[in-house]
Protein backbone atom coordinates (compact mmCIF):
# COMPACT_ATOMS: atom_id res chain seq x y z
CA UNK A 1 0.00 0.00 0.00
CA UNK A 2 1.40 3.46 -0.56
CA UNK A 3 1.30 6.91 0.68
CA UNK A 4 1.38 9.83 -2.10
CA UNK A 5 4.89 10.88 -2.53
CA UNK A 6 4.17 14.46 -2.07
CA UNK A 7 3.22 14.35 1.29
CA UNK A 8 6.25 12.18 2.37
CA UNK A 9 8.19 14.80 0.93
CA UNK A 10 6.89 17.57 2.90
CA UNK A 11 7.05 15.12 6.35
CA UNK A 12 11.02 14.69 5.49
CA UNK A 13 11.27 18.33 5.07
CA UNK A 14 9.71 19.14 8.35
CA UNK A 15 12.03 16.29 10.09
CA UNK A 16 15.29 18.57 7.97
CA UNK A 17 13.67 21.58 9.49
CA UNK A 18 13.49 20.45 13.39
CA UNK A 19 17.57 18.90 12.41
CA UNK A 20 18.13 22.44 11.03
CA UNK A 21 17.32 23.81 14.24
CA UNK A 22 19.98 21.32 16.32
CA UNK A 23 16.84 19.14 17.40
CA UNK A 24 16.58 15.18 17.09
CA UNK A 25 12.78 14.72 17.53
CA UNK A 26 13.20 11.07 18.33
CA UNK A 27 14.87 11.33 21.08
CA UNK A 28 12.15 13.82 22.79
CA UNK A 29 10.03 12.23 25.72
CA UNK A 30 6.39 12.77 23.91
CA UNK A 31 7.72 11.23 21.22
CA UNK A 32 9.02 7.64 22.65
CA UNK A 33 5.96 8.18 25.24
CA UNK A 34 3.13 6.82 22.98
CA UNK A 35 0.45 8.66 24.98
CA UNK A 36 2.87 12.03 24.60
CA UNK A 37 0.83 13.62 22.68
CA UNK A 38 -3.01 13.57 22.18
CA UNK A 39 -6.14 15.06 20.24
CA UNK A 40 -7.91 17.27 22.33
CA UNK A 41 -11.26 16.41 20.52
CA UNK A 42 -11.57 12.81 21.26
CA UNK A 43 -8.21 12.06 23.76
CA UNK A 44 -7.04 9.52 21.14
CA UNK A 45 -3.08 9.35 20.75
CA UNK A 46 -1.52 10.66 17.74
CA UNK A 47 0.56 8.22 15.54
CA UNK A 48 4.47 8.38 16.15
CA UNK A 49 5.16 10.13 12.58
CA UNK A 50 3.18 13.09 14.05
CA UNK A 51 4.80 12.88 17.28
CA UNK A 52 8.08 13.72 15.29
CA UNK A 53 6.79 16.35 14.00
CA UNK A 54 5.54 18.07 17.17
CA UNK A 55 7.80 20.54 19.23
CA UNK A 56 5.98 19.70 22.38
CA UNK A 57 4.27 17.12 24.04
CA UNK A 58 0.17 17.95 24.94
CA UNK A 59 -2.78 18.20 23.39
CA UNK A 60 -3.53 19.58 19.77
CA UNK A 61 -6.43 20.59 18.10
CA UNK A 62 -7.25 22.58 14.91
CA UNK A 63 -8.49 26.32 14.38
CA UNK A 64 -12.00 24.72 13.99
CA UNK A 65 -12.07 22.70 17.15
CA UNK A 66 -10.79 25.33 19.12
CA UNK A 67 -13.50 27.60 17.85
CA UNK A 68 -16.15 24.67 18.31
CA UNK A 69 -14.49 24.61 22.18
CA UNK A 70 -15.69 27.93 22.58
CA UNK A 71 -11.96 29.04 22.57
CA UNK A 72 -9.72 30.77 20.08
CA UNK A 73 -6.39 30.78 19.14
CA UNK A 74 -3.71 33.61 20.77
CA UNK A 75 -2.55 36.66 18.36
CA UNK A 76 0.31 35.36 16.71
CA UNK A 77 0.48 31.79 17.52
CA UNK A 78 1.76 29.63 14.54
CA UNK A 79 0.50 26.32 13.87
CA UNK A 80 2.31 23.44 13.09
CA UNK A 81 1.25 20.54 10.64
CA UNK A 82 0.58 17.26 11.39
CA UNK A 83 -0.86 14.09 8.66
CA UNK A 84 -3.79 11.64 9.18
CA UNK A 85 -4.47 8.76 6.90
CA UNK A 86 -7.44 7.28 5.07
CA UNK A 87 -7.53 3.62 3.95
CA UNK A 88 -8.12 4.08 0.39
CA UNK A 89 -9.13 0.98 -1.74
CA UNK A 90 -10.64 0.58 -5.22
CA UNK A 91 -12.12 -2.56 -6.49
CA UNK A 92 -13.44 -3.63 -9.85
CA UNK A 93 -16.73 -4.30 -11.15
CA UNK A 94 -17.13 -7.82 -9.27
CA UNK A 95 -16.03 -5.72 -6.20
CA UNK A 96 -12.69 -7.28 -5.89
CA UNK A 97 -9.83 -5.02 -4.46
CA UNK A 98 -7.53 -3.79 -7.61
CA UNK A 99 -5.48 -1.06 -5.42
CA UNK A 100 -5.00 -0.15 -1.99
CA UNK A 101 -2.91 2.80 -0.43
CA UNK A 102 -3.33 5.14 2.23
CA UNK A 103 -4.18 9.16 1.73
CA UNK A 104 -2.27 11.39 4.07
CA UNK A 105 -4.01 14.75 4.47
CA UNK A 106 -2.60 17.44 6.22
CA UNK A 107 -3.99 19.70 9.30
CA UNK A 108 -2.81 22.64 10.86
CA UNK A 109 -2.86 22.26 14.59
CA UNK A 110 -2.17 24.26 18.17
CA UNK A 111 -1.19 23.20 21.47
CA UNK A 112 -4.19 23.65 23.93
CA UNK A 113 -3.52 25.49 26.50
CA UNK A 114 -0.30 27.77 25.78
CA UNK A 115 -1.21 28.70 22.18
CA UNK A 116 -5.19 29.14 22.58
CA UNK A 117 -7.31 31.06 24.93
CA UNK A 118 -10.77 30.19 26.59
CA UNK A 119 -10.24 26.59 26.48
CA UNK A 120 -7.73 24.18 28.25
CA UNK A 121 -6.11 20.68 28.13
CA UNK A 122 -8.85 18.14 29.34
CA UNK A 123 -6.78 14.62 29.16
CA UNK A 124 -3.93 15.63 30.99
CA UNK A 125 -3.96 12.24 32.61
CA UNK A 126 -2.83 10.71 29.53
CA UNK A 127 -0.13 12.51 28.62
CA UNK A 128 1.15 14.18 31.64
CA UNK A 129 1.61 11.40 33.57
CA UNK A 130 4.91 9.94 34.19
CA UNK A 131 5.75 6.94 35.50
CA UNK A 132 8.95 5.47 37.70
CA UNK A 133 11.58 3.76 35.49
CA UNK A 134 11.81 -0.01 35.33
CA UNK A 135 14.32 -1.34 37.61
CA UNK A 136 17.65 -2.99 35.75
CA UNK A 137 16.37 -6.42 36.63
CA UNK A 138 13.03 -6.21 35.16
CA UNK A 139 15.11 -5.09 31.57
CA UNK A 140 17.17 -7.81 32.08
CA UNK A 141 14.57 -9.91 32.47
CA UNK A 142 13.01 -8.08 29.28
CA UNK A 143 16.00 -8.94 27.05
CA UNK A 144 16.66 -12.31 27.85
CA UNK A 145 13.21 -13.25 26.88
CA UNK A 146 13.40 -11.46 24.09
CA UNK A 147 16.79 -13.51 23.34
CA UNK A 148 15.41 -16.74 24.01
CA UNK A 149 11.81 -15.92 21.93
CA UNK A 150 13.76 -15.23 19.26
CA UNK A 151 17.12 -17.40 19.20
CA UNK A 152 19.15 -13.83 19.20
CA UNK A 153 22.97 -15.03 20.54
CA UNK A 154 23.48 -12.04 23.47
CA UNK A 155 27.30 -11.85 24.21
CA UNK A 156 28.32 -9.43 27.17
CA UNK A 157 32.21 -8.46 26.06
CA UNK A 158 34.34 -7.10 24.52
CA UNK A 159 35.31 -3.66 23.67
CA UNK A 160 32.74 -2.80 21.02
CA UNK A 161 28.53 -2.76 20.53
CA UNK A 162 27.17 -4.36 17.28
CA UNK A 163 24.41 -6.82 16.00
CA UNK A 164 26.25 -9.31 13.73
CA UNK A 165 23.80 -10.78 10.85
CA UNK A 166 26.28 -14.00 9.79
CA UNK A 167 26.33 -14.76 13.61
CA UNK A 168 23.20 -13.73 14.21
CA UNK A 169 24.59 -12.64 17.74
CA UNK A 170 24.12 -9.17 19.39
CA UNK A 171 27.72 -8.11 21.51
CA UNK A 172 27.42 -5.56 24.05
CA UNK A 173 30.21 -4.25 26.41
CA UNK A 174 29.60 -3.94 29.87
CA UNK A 175 27.20 -1.10 31.71
CA UNK A 176 30.60 0.27 33.26
CA UNK A 177 31.74 1.68 30.11
CA UNK A 178 28.67 3.75 29.98
CA UNK A 179 28.95 7.40 31.86
CA UNK A 180 24.92 6.38 32.81
CA UNK A 181 22.38 4.16 32.75
CA UNK A 182 20.61 5.79 29.52
CA UNK A 183 23.57 5.23 27.40
CA UNK A 184 24.18 1.47 28.17
CA UNK A 185 20.67 0.96 27.72
CA UNK A 186 20.43 2.99 24.35
CA UNK A 187 23.17 0.90 22.76
CA UNK A 188 21.96 -2.23 23.96
CA UNK A 189 18.59 -1.73 22.37
CA UNK A 190 19.97 0.07 19.71
CA UNK A 191 21.61 -3.19 18.37
CA UNK A 192 18.78 -5.68 19.78
CA UNK A 193 16.72 -3.49 17.41
CA UNK A 194 18.54 -4.28 14.48
CA UNK A 195 18.29 -8.09 15.37
CA UNK A 196 14.92 -7.74 14.55
CA UNK A 197 15.55 -7.15 11.01
CA UNK A 198 16.50 -10.36 10.49
CA UNK A 199 15.06 -12.78 7.51
CA UNK A 200 13.34 -15.38 10.50
CA UNK A 201 11.92 -12.18 12.38
CA UNK A 202 10.59 -8.88 10.51
CA UNK A 203 12.96 -9.36 7.41
CA UNK A 204 14.18 -5.77 6.89
CA UNK A 205 16.07 -5.30 4.19
CA UNK A 206 20.18 -5.10 4.87
CA UNK A 207 22.36 -2.71 3.32
CA UNK A 208 24.86 -3.80 0.99
CA UNK A 209 28.02 -1.58 1.91
CA UNK A 210 28.60 0.32 5.04
CA UNK A 211 27.17 4.01 4.90
CA UNK A 212 24.93 3.49 1.22
CA UNK A 213 21.23 4.55 2.17
CA UNK A 214 19.99 1.32 2.93
CA UNK A 215 22.47 1.30 5.93
CA UNK A 216 21.21 4.52 6.67
CA UNK A 217 17.70 3.86 6.74
CA UNK A 218 18.40 1.00 8.92
CA UNK A 219 20.65 2.67 11.14
CA UNK A 220 17.74 5.45 11.62
CA UNK A 221 15.30 2.28 12.21
CA UNK A 222 17.68 1.03 15.04
CA UNK A 223 17.66 4.88 16.41
CA UNK A 224 14.37 5.88 17.08
CA UNK A 225 13.75 1.86 17.77
CA UNK A 226 15.79 2.19 20.87
CA UNK A 227 14.69 5.18 21.92
CA UNK A 228 10.88 4.01 21.77
CA UNK A 229 12.16 0.78 24.02
CA UNK A 230 13.40 3.40 26.47
CA UNK A 231 10.75 5.41 26.51
CA UNK A 232 8.18 1.78 27.51
CA UNK A 233 10.43 1.74 30.09
CA UNK A 234 10.62 5.05 31.57
CA UNK A 235 14.26 5.75 30.84
CA UNK A 236 15.11 9.72 29.74
CA UNK A 237 15.99 10.04 26.15
CA UNK A 238 17.55 13.11 26.57
CA UNK A 239 20.86 11.99 27.55
CA UNK A 240 21.23 8.53 25.79
CA UNK A 241 21.91 10.34 21.92
CA UNK A 242 25.08 12.63 22.38
CA UNK A 243 23.60 15.90 20.30
CA UNK A 244 26.61 17.11 18.69
CA UNK A 245 26.94 19.25 15.22
CA UNK A 246 28.76 16.31 13.37
CA UNK A 247 26.06 13.78 14.62
CA UNK A 248 23.03 16.05 13.94
CA UNK A 249 24.58 16.99 10.37
CA UNK A 250 24.95 13.34 9.51
CA UNK A 251 21.40 12.68 9.70
CA UNK A 252 20.81 15.99 8.12
CA UNK A 253 22.70 14.77 5.08
CA UNK A 254 21.17 11.14 4.78
CA UNK A 255 18.16 11.84 5.50
CA UNK A 256 18.30 14.63 1.91
CA UNK A 257 19.10 11.68 0.04
CA UNK A 258 16.13 9.59 1.36
CA UNK A 259 13.65 8.70 -0.84
CA UNK A 260 10.28 10.58 -0.22
CA UNK A 261 9.08 7.62 1.42
CA UNK A 262 12.08 6.36 3.20
CA UNK A 263 11.55 8.38 6.28
CA UNK A 264 8.05 7.41 7.32
CA UNK A 265 8.69 3.37 6.30
CA UNK A 266 11.91 3.92 8.63
CA UNK A 267 9.57 5.25 11.35
CA UNK A 268 6.97 2.32 10.68
CA UNK A 269 9.43 -0.46 11.01
CA UNK A 270 11.35 0.99 14.09
CA UNK A 271 7.48 0.89 15.91
CA UNK A 272 7.44 -2.71 14.49
CA UNK A 273 10.92 -3.84 16.00
CA UNK A 274 9.89 -2.57 19.36
CA UNK A 275 6.77 -4.31 19.23
CA UNK A 276 8.40 -7.26 18.58
CA UNK A 277 11.09 -6.80 21.03
CA UNK A 278 8.23 -6.70 23.40
CA UNK A 279 6.39 -8.92 22.20
CA UNK A 280 3.27 -6.84 21.87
Amino acid sequence: MAIRSTVNEQITESILSRLDEGEIPWTKPWVVNSTGVVSHSTGKPYSLRNRLLLHFGGEYATFHQVKASGGSVRKGERSQRVFFSSHIQKTDDDGEVKSEYYLLKPYCVFRVGTQTEGVEPKYRDKWEHGGLPKEDSEIVKLVTEYCERSKVKLINAGSECFYSPSDDAVQCVGSDAFSDRSQYWHTMFHELVHSTGHPERLNRTHHEAWGDSTYAKEELVADIGACLCLGRLGISTDDCIVNSTAYIQAWKKHIANFKPSDFSEAVRQAELACDYIFNT
